[in-house]
């Protein structure tokens, strides 16, 4: 990041890929997590563009994504799934009370801080939708093997669908 030795990720999104919905989702991602701030959810540290790119400058996880993290190590000890489950319900209660929705959850989505002491850090908010707890959706979004059968049907959904892959995540945590 610029006049700072901070170590960052940094999201490069080539413009001439982007049609209309990936803009959209672009745009939402970015201002979503710039009016955020948690320590369960990946900070955007800033964003900027030239001719051919756009750059979402992120803090920087270390640790990977919990899908190579639960990969490398089999299963997940309970204590260890606990500790993550309430990182991430933590994440996700903050949003909801803001009325943002993930709509995206999977292991691959949530990155950790480090490998030695991992923090979970709830990341890639291009399917996020400010959405009302009585707000109800039908446009298909996310991962399949995530997805809550509502969404999966293409019925109705609100935002609750983010518990489902939740439940999803721990059941794949800890077999």
């Amino acid at each position: 990041q610029k006049d700072t030795r901070e170590v960052v990720a940094i999201k490069c999104v080539a413009k001439k890929s982007l049609n209309k919905a990936s803009v959209e989702n672009l745009l939402t991602e970015i201002e979503i997590l710039k009016g955020i701030r948690h320590p369960h959810i990946v900070q955007l540290k800033d964003f900027q563009w030239d001719n051919d790119n756009i750059y979402l400058i992120m803090e920087f996880c270390a640790g990977g994504d919990l899908s190579r993290f639960i990969h490398t190590r089999r299963i997940l000890p309970e204590r260890v799934a606990r500790v993550f489950m309430q990182q991430l319900a933590s994440a996700l209660q903050f949003l909801h009370e803001r009325n943002i929705s993930h709509l995206d959850l999977k292991p691959q989505n949530i990155l950790l801080s480090s490998l030695e002491k991992p923090h979970l850090k709830l990341a890639d908010f291009g399917f996020a939708q400010h959405m009302s707890p009585w707000d109800e959706k039908h446009v298909l979004r996310g991962s399949p093997l995530y997805m809550a059968p509502e969404m999966v049907c293409q019925r109705q959904y609100d935002a609750r669908v983010d518990l489902w892959s939740v439940g999803v995540i721990l059941y794949g945590e800890s077999s």
